[in-house]
C-alpha cells in the first residue's frame, strides 16, 4: 500500500482507484491515471539517470497546448526530487532569462526550445523527447516529504517577477488520496504555470479525482463549443475570461444545461457579469474565489447571493484578518484595512530574504490587498493597497471607479490609477476599452460616472483604447497604463494653462 506523503504519492493511489478514467485532457492529448502515474515514473527516472540530484530546479516553460506534458513534466521532477519551474512561454525573453538568474535551472523540459536556447543549462528536452529511465527512478520513500515543491512566478503586474516556494507539506493540504471531488470534470483555459493554474489546474485530478479540460489557448467562441462537447461540471473563467463570453453575439445559443458551477477569481469581479451571467445561466452556482500566489489566502462565495454583492468573495475565515495602518487587527464591520492571512506552511520569495521578511512574518503573509467586512460577515474588496489614489486628502480606492465604469454598457474593460497632480497630489485616471459593436467617447462615459460616483472620484482623464496592456495571466497591466495616462493628464492640463 503505497504511503501518501506528498501530493505525488496520492497520484499512485489514484492509478490504482480509477485506472482507466480521464485524468487530463487538453483537447489534443487525453491521459488516464495510470499513463500519468506511468509517464511521471518513466521521465522521473530518466531525469535522475541525467543527473538530476535532489533540490535541483527543473525549468517547465511550456504552453497549454501541451498541458499534459506539462503535468507529467511537473509530478516527474517531484518523483525524481527536484523542484519544478513553471514559467509561462508569453513572456518576452528578458522576463524568461530574469527568472532563469533567479531560480537557476540545471534542467528544462519545454515545448518552446528557442526561449532557453540561450540559457546554461545541464539538459535540456522537448516535450515530446522526454528522458525515460524507470529503473533509475528513486525510491520515493527515501525523498524529503517536507522538501520544497515548486518555485512559482508572481504576475508581475507591478514590478520585477519573483518566484513564490510552494513546499511538499503545502501542497498536501486536504489530500488524502482517495477523497472525491465535488466536480467530476472542469473545464479551464488558466495558463498552467500561475498559481491558479498550476495549483488549481495541474493538480486538481491527484488531489481530488476530477478531469481537468484545459483549452490550449483562450477563444470565446471554441470555449463555449468545448462546454457543448465535453459537457463539464465546473467551468473556471478570469473576469476577462468571462465578459468576453458574455459578449459572445451567439452566447445564448449554446448549451450550458450540464454546467453546474461557474467559478471565478484571479482579478476584481465586475459586477454587471455576474448579473448577465446568472441571467442568462439561472441553473448555474456561480462562485468567486479570492487567493494569491504567496498563499495563506484561500476564500470564496458559498451561494448567488454572496456572489451578487459588488466586490464580495466570502466569509471571512478564521485564517484570515484585516489590520490597519499600525498593524491592529480590525473587528469593526466596515472598516476598510489590509487584507493577512495565515498559513501552517508558509511560503517565502526564492532567493530573496528583504521581500519574505517583507510579505512573510509569524506564519502571516501581507497581501497588500485591501477590504472590508459587512455586516454579514462577508470579506469585500476595496482594491490594492499600492493602487490606493490620495486625492487632495482623501483614500479613493481604483475598484469602486472600475465597478461604476463596468456598469457602463458600452465598457468591456476599466482600469483606473493615480497620477501626479500639483496641487492635489494625485488625480485620477482611467482607460477603457469597449465591447464588439458598441460606441461611446470618453466624454459621454464620464459623464455617466458622474451620475454613479462623487464628484471628487470621477476621473479627470478618460481614454478609450482599442486594447489593454494585459500579462500572460490575462491582468491588465497597470504599470504600463500609468505613464500613457500621466501623459494624457499633462497634456489636457498643459490645454487649460494660460499661453
Amino acid at each position: 500500500m503505497t504511503e501518501v506523503r506528498r501530493i505525488s504519492d496520492a497520484l499512485k493511489v489514484r492509478a490504482v482507484h480509477q485506472r482507466d478514467e480521464i485524468a487530463h485532457d487538453d483537447i489534443r492529448r487525453q491521459i488516464t491515471f495510470a499513463e500519468w502515474d506511468r509517464e511521471a515514473d518513466e521521465v522521473g527516472g530518466g531525469l535522475a539517470a541525467a543527473g538530476l540530484q535532489p533540490g535541483d530546479r527543473v525549468f517547465l516553460p511550456i504552453s497549454n497546448a501541451h498541458a499534459v506534458e506539462m503535468a507529467i513534466a511537473v509530478f516527474a521532477v517531484f518523483r525524481a526530487g527536484g523542484i519544478a519551474c513553471p514559467i509561462n512561454t508569453r513572456l518576452n525573453p528578458r522576463e524568461i532569462a530574469d527568472y532563469a538568474a533567479l531560480t537557476t535551472p540545471r534542467w528544462c523540459i519545454t515545448d518552446v526550445p528557442d526561449v532557453v536556447k540561450d540559457l546554461a543549462l545541464d539538459g535540456c528536452w522537448t516535450v515530446d523527447a522526454m528522458p525515460r529511465n524507470f529503473a533509475a527512478l528513486p525510491d520515493q520513500a527515501s525523498l524529503d516529504p517536507n522538501a520544497d515543491a515548486e518555485i512559482l512566478g508572481t504576475s508581475g503586474t507591478t514590478g520585477k517577477i519573483k518566484g513564490v516556494v510552494v513546499s511538499h507539506p503545502d501542497l498536501m493540504k486536504g489530500v488524502t488520496g482517495t477523497n472525491m471531488d465535488r466536480s467530476r470534470s472542469t473545464l479551464n483555459a488558466l495558463p498552467l504555470t500561475g498559481s491558479g493554474g498550476n495549483l488549481g489546474i495541474v493538480m486538481l485530478p491527484a488531489r481530488g479525482g476530477a478531469t481537468a479540460i484545459t483549452q490550449p489557448k483562450f477563444d470565446p467562441k471554441l470555449f463555449l463549443e468545448l462546454v457543448k462537447e465535453k459537457r463539464p461540471n465546473l467551468v473556471y473563467l478570469v473576469p476577462s475570461m468571462l465578459r468576453l463570453i458574455l459578449d459572445h453575439p451567439d452566447v445564448g445559443q449554446y448549451d450550458f444545461a450540464g454546467v453546474k458551477y461557474l467559478m471565478t477569481g484571479t482579478a476584481p469581479l465586475p459586477h454587471d457579469s455576474v448579473k448577465r451571467a446568472l441571467a442568462l445561466w439561472p441553473h448555474v452556482r456561480m462562485r468567486n474565489s479570492y487567493g494569491m500566489s504567496e498563499g495563506g489566502i484561500g476564500v470564496g462565495t458559498s451561494s448567488n447571493e454572496q456572489v451578487l454583492k459588488p466586490g464580495c468573495v466570502g466569509k471571512l475565515p478564521p485564517h484570515m484578518q484585516l489590520r490597519d495602518e499600525d498593524g491592529n487587527v480590525i473587528t469593526a464591520p466596515g472598516v476598510v484595512g489590509e487584507i493577512f492571512g495565515y498559513q501552517q506552511h508558509p511560503r517565502r520569495y526564492w532567493n530573496d530574504p528583504e521581500a519574505t521578511a517583507a510579505s512573510f512574518k509569524g506564519g502571516w503573509t501581507r497581501t497588500g490587498d485591501l477590504g472590508y467586512v459587512d455586516e454579514d460577515g462577508d470579506l469585500i474588496m476595496a482594491g490594492r493597497a499600492k493602487e490606493l489614489i490620495i486625492r487632495g486628502g482623501y483614500n479613493i480606492t481604483p475598484l469602486e471607479i472600475e465597478t461604476a465604469l463596468h456598469l457602463h454598457p458600452a465598457v468591456q474593460q476599466a482600469a483606473v490609477v493615480g497620477v501626479d497632480h500639483e496641487v492635489l497630489g494625485e488625480d485620477i485616471a482611467a482607460a477603457v476599452t469597449l465591447r464588439p459593436g458598441q460606441a461611446a467617447t470618453a466624454e459621454e462615459i464620464t459623464a455617466f460616472c458622474r451620475e454613479h460616483l462623487a464628484d471628487n472620484k470621477v476621473p479627470r482623464t478618460l481614454l478609450v483604447l482599442d486594447h489593454m496592456p494585459l500579462n500572460p495571466n490575462g491582468k491588465i497591466l497597470k504599470k504600463d497604463l500609468k505613464p500613457v495616462l500621466q501623459a494624457a493628464a499633462d497634456a489636457k492640463r498643459a490645454k487649460r494653462q494660460p499661453a
